[in-house]
């Protein structure tokens, strides 16, 4: 395992690692170091997280072992054998959005060598393993599950208790990594609870992780035994941090979530009175939950009676105003608390009688807990100045109008996200890293959560400047200037165009194509457009789409995104047509967190800028707020972020979090396509993440784009350039194939396809079928003069070379291959292909006699038929292969088969025979070969298998081999 000093730090990575995955770790390992907070963006694909863990770990140990056991064995202090807590060294906590995001770092965590204590909080829903409850949700779930870890009566959880017993003889719990799913586990059957088991274990860990949750909401937060004094707080996915934390500061309360507490409220003094006369209980009294009643009832009616002039504006005051009305039902800091209590004690009692009844609804009554806790927070009422209140009046159902009711919100917003960091802050939190794929722009960001980053990086990804396409395209196929803005979207000659451009890339884009739309309005006006045959005789544009790519369109409904998602995946498979077009929209489920690796994401199109609602009340408070706040700031006028900089910057970060799909790991190719002409504006393309600025290419004229387009698709496509194949090549194939069965082998075709875990992405197998054959390059490929055939190859430079300097060339190593491109019979006796493919020394021998190729030409003659046979044999013998060393060939191969064939399962068999015999039949050239077969050995249990192949690749092409494995084994990150 490849080892790093990094600032006086010795970081242990699993692969070698890339020039900005170093700077990465040298970034976060300072920011450790020096105890200051850091922004961090690196593309996807350039293995951030397994960096970040290997940087941050590597710190942690060079301050004292882990907490494992292993550790503490082996520790010769004494006093640090008796610590828990990591010995009093600074916990790591590492945040990200979602527990599948959590499991992914997880898997990361295993790859490194470092094995920190660690354990994943997860709440009592993932976690809870006790039938009689684990079927309920929320606040009912963690009520009953309250109800029966209490020592009274028969029913007791016997999870929970069996608990202790279990962590004394299990202290090891942790010591190697650990998810959710091996903690349930744990407690499945008869074993101890999962949830209870983290909540005393975490007290002692080296690295801890949670959901974002855990740490933003301050309720969460009060639960985690974490001494925060130095301590590390890593958030992953970072780029939504500030959205997410001035939600979790807010509230918003419809009229009807208030109706339906008030129905509960009536429900509780209607149990409280059948138990004080039946059961003879007074532990409740129906008098207190009367009295809360009364105050829901106030509080509804004097929402309903504030008036509000212009529906649309609503009625806003600023944040101290909340204390002003709840003061009118005598709801004040003092008395706040005791409602509070009454609340709970509500929630409760209805939870008791649904756990009875056997109903699994959540008690509506917890919106009004989280809501007077978040207003009467402890530190008092100064928090209250970054907030708004606002009452919006909405359109009114045909239930309401009957009633007499009027449908309203009352929402209290808060516009400054910062105060939750600060409030982290102020625990002595030692750093706090903020990275993602996509964090620019960064100033904004960190004016938002109103902290100080004095780290800050913006990585440049790892591809080739070959595996991505940009250009901004400002006019479609007949000219009409591309703008979505609000005055030309509903223009008809927009979409017209707009969709005959879509048309166009569905035909040149293979695979999978990703259109976004700035918002569902205009998606679902354009795709409206599109169907409606009424202005043509001739197809739609829909029609036309689908003729090409079969189309899914994202729903609004979150519940039917999986069902979407699968529709895709099952459409990308389907051979008959070529690919699938995804419809959404920037902020999207499609924008977030998607893997649309390789043929799932070819190409992205932006159709415009995602600028939110100017009309929307929040959007509109927000931009006013930021212009107040700059307006009495003592900072320079240019740097504070107004309210139109934080409105542009936020259409921004979702572009650029949409086109983070294109290009998901090291070998992964695409195109990004901005069809909107505000793009051209320098202003805009300084918002674009800064990896991808140099790529992009203004377009004045469509036509130019296609072609582009289809030139780098072409070529992409191809993966390595197309070469003719070589007697050496066929070595492995004569060597391996005839020693095994081929007759129900199957050769890399349609059939073998399969998805990736995230359901959208095709495998090797699939990338091979786009290979054109070895022994055909496309026209494109090919420069013919003078009866020389030249093959174009990336990054080299052909030569041209005359008959006499070719036949010095010639004359040194003959290769003898078939020639099968389009030329007419006199053309292929003289024809001379020469190629840049050579060994070292033929090319310093090539050198010295005077041959024009300063880097490396071999000629590859057409033979004459007659002679053919004759004449590869006569290469096999220069080669070496007569005597008796074709016969320890065939029995060093016939071992090495029954070896693949005993590590590998029958469908990894078939496919590797598959690629021999692909190969064999000049359908692939070797370098896919070594690739596709790199992929299929890799792993602890086969490596044997990798340095077996070795053995019959041809010496010129073991150092493509080893790299190959060097690089696949990199981008498994």
């Amino acid at each position: 395992m490849p080892a790093y000093s990094i600032r006086g730090i010795n970081v242990d990575f699993p692969f070698e690692a890339y020039p900005s995955q170093i700077t990465y770790m040298d970034r976060v390992i300072e920011s450790l170091q020096n105890k200051c907070h850091a922004l961090l963006e690196s593309p996807t694909g350039t293995g951030k997280t397994l960096c970040l863990l290997c940087a941050t770990l590597a710190w942690r140990k060079s301050l004292g072992s882990f907490s494992t056991r292993k550790d503490r064995n082996s520790d010769s202090d004494p006093q640090m054998s008796q610590t828990g807590g990591g010995g009093g060294f600074p916990t790591i906590v590492y945040a990200s959005r979602t527990h599948s995001q959590l499991r992914q770092v997880i898997k990361e965590l295993k790859r490194c060598s470092y094995r920190p204590k660690m354990l994943v909080l997860g709440s009592r829903e993932q976690l809870c393993v006790n039938e009689e409850v684990n079927s309920l949700r929320g606040k009912a779930l963690s009520n009953a599950c309250h109800y029966l870890c209490k020592k009274r009566g028969k029913r007791q959880c016997n999870h929970f208790n069996r608990v202790p017993d279990y962590l004394k003889h299990n202290p090891q719990i942790g010591d190697e990594p650990v998810d959710i799913e091996d903690l349930v586990n744990i407690g499945k059957g008869s074993g101890p609870c999962p949830y209870y088991i983290t909540r005393e274990v975490h007290k002692d860990v080296d690295i801890l992780f949670a959901p974002y949750n855990y740490l933003i909401s301050n309720a969460y937060r009060k639960h985690l035994k974490v001494d925060w004094s130095n301590s590390v707080l890593i958030f992953d996915e970072a780029h939504n941090l500030e959205g997410i934390c001035a939600d979790s500061a807010s509230f918003d309360l419809p009229s009807f979530h208030l109706s339906a507490c008030i129905s509960e409220a009536q429900e509780c003094v209607e149990l409280a009175s059948a138990r004080r006369g039946s059961l003879n209980d007074g532990s409740t009294n129906p008098e207190t939950f009367a009295i809360l009643k009364g105050l829901l009832l106030k509080l509804q009616e004097l929402i309903s009676k504030v008036p509000i002039p212009k529906r649309d504006e609503g009625f806003t005051k600023p944040g101290p105003y909340i204390y002003e009305m709840l003061e009118t039902l005598n709801i004040t800091h003092e008395t706040a608390p005791k409602l509070i209590g009454t609340v709970e004690e509500a929630t409760v009692l209805l939870d008791e009688e649904k756990q009875r009844t056997g109903t699994k609804a959540g008690s509506k009554l917890e919106i009004i807990v989280d809501m007077l806790k978040l207003i009467f927070r402890e530190n008092g009422s100064s928090h209250a100045d970054v907030y708004r209140v606002h009452i919006q009046e909405h359109e009114q159902n045909p239930t309401d109008i009957i009633k007499g009711k009027v449908s309203r919100t009352l929402s209290w917003w808060c516009f400054n996200p910062g105060i939750t960091m600060q409030d982290i802050a102020k625990k002595g939190v030692g750093t706090i890293i903020l990275t993602s794929g996509t964090l620019s722009p960064m100033d904004s960001l960190a004016q938002e959560l109103k902290l100080d980053f004095p780290i800050r990086l913006e990585n440049p990804h790892v591809i080739s400047s070959n595996q991505l396409w940009a250009g901004v395209v400002s006019t479609g196929p007949s000219g009409c200037v591309f703008n979505s803005s609000y005055r030309n979207r509903d223009v008809p000659e927009y979409k017209q165009e707009l969709g005959n451009a879509i048309v166009n890339f569905s035909r040149v884009v293979p695979d999978g194509l990703l259109v976004f739309f700035p918002s569902y309005y205009l998606m679902d006006r354009c795709i409206a457009f599109w169907k409606d045959g009424s202005h043509r005789n001739s197809m739609t544009i829909w029609e036309r789409i689908c003729k090409l790519k079969k189309p899914v369109i994202e729903p609004k409904d979150s519940s039917l995104f999986p069902a979407a998602m699968l529709d895709f995946s099952k459409k990308l498979q389907d051979r008959s047509i070529s690919g699938a077009v995804f419809f959404a929209v920037c902020r999207g489920k499609v924008s977030e967190g998607l893997d649309f690796a390789d043929g799932a994401g070819r190409a992205v199109v932006i159709t415009g800028l995602p600028y939110a609602r100017v009309t929307d009340p929040k959007i509109k408070l927000k931009r006013e707020f930021l212009d107040e706040q700059s307006q009495v700031s003592d900072v320079k006028r240019s740097t504070i972020l107004s309210g139109s900089m934080w409105y542009s910057q936020e259409a921004a970060r979702a572009v650029n979090q949409a086109i983070g799909r294109v290009i998901r790991h090291r070998h992964d190719y695409g195109a990004i396509i901005f069809c909107d002409d505000r793009f051209e504006q320098q202003s805009q393309q300084s918002k674009i993440s800064l990896w991808i600025r140099p790529y992009v290419k203004c377009y004045p004229r469509y036509g130019e784009v296609i072609s582009d387009l289809a030139r780098f698709f072409r070529i992409e496509r191809s993966n390595f350039p197309a070469s003719l194949v070589t007697e050496q090549e066929y070595d492995i194939v004569s060597t391996l194939l005839p020693k095994v069965s081929t007759k129900d082998a199957p050769t890399p075709t349609a059939g073998n396809s399969n998805v990736k875990n995230t359901g959208v992405a095709r495998n090797e197998v699939s990338r091979v079928e786009a290979f054109p054959a070895s022994n055909r390059a496309s026209p494109s490929e090919f420069v013919k003069w003078k009866g020389l055939t030249i093959l174009q190859r990336k990054s080299k430079m052909p030569r041209i070379v005359k008959g006499e300097a070719m036949q010095a060339c010639s004359s040194v190593k003959a290769k003898l291959v078939e020639i099968s491109d389009e030329e007419t019979a006199v053309e292929r006796r003289t024809c001379e292909v020469v190629d840049l493919e050579c060994d070292k020394q033929t090319c310093e021998i090539a050198s010295s006699n005077n041959c024009f190729n300063t880097m490396g030409l071999v000629k590859k003659r057409k033979v004459p038929e007659s002679q053919g046979s004759g004449a590869s044999s006569s290469v096999l013998k220069e080669k070496g292969s007569g005597g008796g060393g074709g016969d320890k060939k065939e029995a060093s191969a016939s071992a090495f088969l029954s070896q693949v064939k005993e590590k590998l399962n029958a469908e990894e068999y078939n496919k590797f025979i598959g690629y021999i015999q692909a190969l064999k039949k000049k359908e692939i050239k070797l370098a896919s070969v070594m690739q596709s077969i790199v992929q299929l050995f890799c792993g602890k249990e086969r490596d044997h298998l990798l340095m077996g192949f070795k053995d019959f690749v041809p010496v010129k092409y073991r150092s493509a081999y080893e790299e190959c494995i060097k690089t696949t084994k990199r981008d498994a990150l």
